[in-house]
């Protein structure tokens, strides 16, 4: 199980959260709280980057910056494309 160190931050206390969780600044974890237990919720976070990574990825189709199955067997058939 990992741990997570408690710090003084001004007046509160904080933690700081591991990169490889995925979170950036401003982002927003549900939690709830137990008796001695504290659950950080990232699911909700997660669909925000996910919504966030499939809009980027449609501005490529309004751009027209996009290549269709034909066209990535001629650029790139010599690589293994479409075998």
């Amino acid at each position: 199980m990992a741990e997570l160190t408690i710090r003084k931050i001004g007046n509160s206390l904080g933690s700081i959260l591991p990169k490889g969780l995925g979170l950036q600044e401003g982002d927003k974890i549900k939690y709830t709280q137990t008796e001695h237990k504290l659950i950080l919720d990232l699911e909700t976070t997660d669909i925000k980057h996910d919504r966030e990574l499939i809009e980027e990825s449609f501005r490529d189709f309004e751009t027209g910056k996009w290549l269709n199955e034909e066209t990535m067997k001629e650029k790139f058939g010599e690589f293994g494309w479409g075998k």
